[in-house]
């Protein structure tokens, strides 16, 4: 889970018609994105913060530039605001399901163990009735020897 921080510049999209600003904000975005982490647009994600923030004046009114966090999750990379909740939110969200396969495998280990200890209660048992079945046939060969 690598977390980078860039500042996108969007000077580049005011050339573009004022009606098509903020597409091609987010467009210039996910370009960037690809640039930097050389990544598939299916790979990369946009935060609603950052979109907000991109529309937050409408289409004409977009930022001259943003300040973004690039967070890797699962194979996915995503664009957080520099300074978003949403980021915060994602990052305690991986870290409970990191805990939740944790407690998972713990789970699974104390079974293991259990089915381990299971099998050597298992043999200790077989060995006891076979030595008493040894023991058995050790006092019923004495037993006929006597006769």
């Amino acid at each position: 889970m690598a977390t980078d921080t860039y500042t996108i510049p969007l000077q580049k999209v005011f050339d573009k018609p004022r009606r098509k600003r903020a597409k091609k904000a987010i467009r210039a975005i996910k370009e960037f994105v690809k640039k930097h982490k050389r990544l598939n647009e299916e790979q990369i994600g946009i935060s609603k913060e950052v979109n907000q923030k991109i529309w937050e004046n409408g289409m004409f009114g977009i930022p001259r530039k943003i300040e973004i966090h690039l967070k890797e999750i699962e194979g996915k990379t995503f664009v957080f605001l520099k300074e978003g909740k949403e980021l915060k939110e994602k990052e305690k969200e991986v870290k409970e399901k990191k805990k939740e396969t944790e407690k998972k495998k713990k789970e699974e280990t104390k079974k293991t163990k259990e089915e381990i200890e299971a099998e050597k209660e298992k043999q200790k048992k077989l060995k006891e009735k076979r030595q008493k079945e040894k023991d058995a046939e050790k006092t019923e060969i004495k037993r006929k020897i006597r006769e």
